[in-house]
């Protein structure tokens, strides 16, 4: 199996952290995600490949989040680089995000990840994933977390270094 990590893993990677401690079916995160089986299971093996996620027999899968964090804030801009577009409808995120607001300075304009009939009017920032913002959409653990990696995924130095507190305080 190739070890090379997609912007798929992490998106499975932030769900389990959202929910660390429930076990997780691959089922469950096809489902949640928007995922295919298959795909769910092709990153469980990256993620596991790479130590990223661990099988725990009495906790079910656990995400190893030293490393997690480690990745997200150092690579996540690589993984899945990010661009800004024109005005979309969708979920705020970076500096734009409830619970980044008063954290980030960001510039003027608010960024959103494109979402049809989001509740919110800003400058579209590529999604981690293509699926990631139906999924944030139904799940605000997994929304805050996303609107942090983008953060990290766009921002300047400052806002980088003040998302990367705000993740440890999330993992």
């Amino acid at each position: 199996m190739d070890n090379k990590l997609l912007p798929i893993d992490l998106l499975v990677a932030l769900k389990l952290a959202a929910h660390e401690g429930e076990a997780a079916t691959v089922r469950q995160l096809e489902d949640e995600l928007g995922l295919s089986k298959s795909a769910v299971a092709n990153s469980l093996l990256r993620l596991r490949e790479l130590d990223l996620v661990k099988d725990d027999a009495a906790s079910g899968r656990r995400v190893n989040k030293l490393l997690l964090r480690d990745c997200l804030e150092h690579a996540a801009r690589w993984i899945a680089p990010a661009r800004i577009g024109e005005f979309e409808l969708g979920l705020p995120t970076a500096h734009a995000a409830e619970s980044l607001k008063r954290k980030l300075t960001g510039d003027e304009d608010p960024l959103v990840i494109p979402l049809p009939h989001g509740p919110s009017r800003g400058r579209a920032v590529t999604p981690l994933h293509p699926l990631a913002p139906e999924a944030a959409a139904k799940d605000p653990k997994l929304y805050r977390l996303l609107a942090v990696v983008d953060a990290l995924r766009i921002g300047r130095a400052r806002d980088r270094q003040l998302a990367a507190a705000e993740l440890r305080a999330c993992l």
